[in-house]
């Protein structure tokens, strides 16, 4: 779901342009509580317990998750007892390599069930078969960690790889609802084609943008909410890739999208305003960034993929 919402919004051809769009959105749909890069404060299991046998700390491991059923690439098949061998004497093998610790299923489930207790959408997702099993890889400070991720990525009975140093996410600061609206480039959007009348195929009217307004005004548990227009979409853009002129040069700012960003407060039912403001003409996709969060925390963290929407909540 993550990265459908993310190439849902970029337009522009360029392979290279397109990565960082999606890189940078999904950045700025949380307005940067969804961090996958560059800051720190993990999330912690809400109640204190046993000490997890998955670490959470500044000391970032990089993840080899093994394959189960449903990872991609892994042909609806768990790892073989013969390929975890051969991952293991690779990852001990490698120079760069200063520990290798092995995570079984049942740890593993054991932990996330510790770190979403109270959640029971979040539980009811996911089975102790659905949870891969793991090497956490720590290296030296000089090794290449990208590099050492690749090269994990493509060994038989690995489903995924992920350098935590790189994609760890922070905890949640406040929850966040983005509201993306049609735009004339929408063309591959169900909700901007059918259902609007003569409105249908084109960009958000203002008659839909006053009543889009007017829901969110209502919406229960609201902090405040803001517009964001497409010029300054791109300004924030152009701010976070400075240093790239060729991806700038590649980027238009008809490519940006544009949205109100709701900030809501802490326990405020963000499910439902979701769903209302969803339903509504001239908006193209709503998107709840508890769930975004969620879903990204279970991809770094547990290797998780594919569980779908229902375990928000």
């Amino acid at each position: 779901m993550v990265e459908a919402m993310m190439l849902a919004y970029i337009s522009d051809p360029d392979r290279q342009a397109r990565s960082a769009v999606k890189r940078w959105l999904r950045r700025m749909a949380g307005a940067a509580v969804v961090a996958l890069s560059g800051m720190t404060g993990p999330v912690m299991a809400a109640e204190a317990g046993p000490t997890s046998e998955i670490n959470v700390s500044d000391d970032w491991e990089i993840a080899v998750f093994l394959c189960t059923p449903s990872a991609d690439g892994c042909h609806k098949r768990y790892a073989t007892a013969k390929q975890r061998r051969d991952v293991e004497t690779f990852l001990k093998g490698t120079p760069e390599v200063t520990e290798v610790r092995f995570v079984s299923r049942a740890a593993a489930y054991a932990s996330f069930r510790q770190e979403f207790a109270g959640q029971k959408k979040v539980l009811a997702s996911v089975r102790a078969k659905d949870m891969p099993e793991s090497f956490r890889v720590r290296a030296s400070g000089a090794a290449d960690r990208t590099r050492i991720a690749l090269l994990a990525n493509r060994r038989p009975g690995v489903g995924l790889a992920v350098d935590q140093a790189k994609h760890h996410v922070d905890a949640l600061l406040t929850p966040e609802i983005s509201v993306f609206l049609c735009m004339k480039k929408s063309t591959d959007r169900p909700a901007c084609l059918h259902g609007r009348g003569k409105a249908s195929k084109s960009a958000v009217t203002v008659k839909e943008r006053k009543a889009i307004v007017a829901v969110i005004e209502r919406v229960p548990g609201l902090k405040s909410y803001v517009y964001e227009d497409q010029r300054t979409a791109y300004r924030n853009f152009a701010k976070e890739f400075a240093d790239n002129k060729a991806l700038l040069a590649a980027t238009r700012v008809s490519d940006m999208p544009v949205s109100y960003r709701l900030s809501m407060r802490p326990k405020a039912d963000t499910e439902a305003p979701s769903r209302r403001l969803a339903r509504m003409p001239g908006v193209s996709e709503v998107y709840d960034v508890r769930c975004l969060f969620l879903e990204a925390r279970l991809w770094s963290e547990y290797g998780l993929q594919k569980l779908g929407s229902q375990k928000c909540g």
